[in-house]
């Protein structure tokens, strides 16, 4: 159970990995790391007999619902959810040693160096962008943590989402990624065309962007070809 309400009548929400927490706590807790420039939310749990941490990932639509978020608050949420998807995809990621801003020199590049962390060590603290982890080689092509896949966890993400049938079209997948800014966008309804936080348009189908704020694979409703996964972050090229 993850509770900072001590009072065991308070009803409590039971997440995707099974662990409690109230509605309020989840609210509290998941803007702080939205503050903090977070976009993905994790279970905080700590287990007192073994010290283990939970960390598992809860999707925003979890969230949104336990935590009984009113519109104005999903908007404020996914504002800043995409915000903060902005501004990784522009080359800047949080140092896992002081939690400061860090830019990598190019969308390319896989090691980051931590300002703060060298001026402070007196030495050069290098971070792997996409694990988050120390950087123990000295190479700059593989960062010597065993369990980091080299790629974007948002590409994992998109090749391993389920398939489901949109406006009557099997097979297309559950998840993309906005076609400006990256941001992945689950389909929860039944409408094809989608409308990012970033303001871009597109269809969900065929990844057809619209022109002018016109749709150019016909009606919400009408089928049309589905498109590959993405094997690309737009925004991170």
């Amino acid at each position: 159970m993850i509770s900072w309400e001590d009072d065991p009548n308070t009803p409590r929400a039971r997440m995707s990995c099974g662990h409690a927490i109230t509605p309020e706590t989840l609210y509290i807790y998941c803007q702080s790391l939205l503050s903090a420039g977070k976009y993905i939310f994790q279970c905080p749990y700590i287990s007192e007999r073994t010290g283990d941490h939970c960390g598992e990932e809860w999707s925003y639509i979890d969230v949104r619902r336990l935590a009984d978020l009113s519109q104005d608050d999903q908007k404020r949420f996914e504002t800043m959810i995409s915000q903060n998807y902005l501004r990784r995809g522009r080359g800047i990621q949080e140092c896992p040693r002081c939690k400061s801003y860090c830019e990598r020199m190019s969308n390319v590049c896989r090691r980051v160096v931590c300002p703060l962390c060298t001026v402070r060590d007196g030495q050069e603290y290098h971070f792997c962008w996409y694990c988050l982890h120390s950087w123990d080689t000295p190479g700059n092509s593989y960062c010597g943590n065993h369990d980091c896949r080299g790629e974007d966890r948002r590409l994992e993400i998109l090749r391993t989402c389920s398939r489901k049938t949109i406006v009557g079209v099997p097979g297309c997948p559950a998840i993309r990624a906005c076609l400006t800014c990256g941001m992945l966008i689950e389909h929860d309804r039944a409408c094809k065309h989608m409308t990012c936080i970033c303001e871009e348009k597109f269809c969900f189908i065929c990844l057809t962007p619209a022109i002018l704020g016109n749709y150019q694979c016909g009606t919400f409703n009408s089928p049309c070809e589905v498109a590959d996964v993405q094997t690309a972050i737009p925004g991170d090229d």
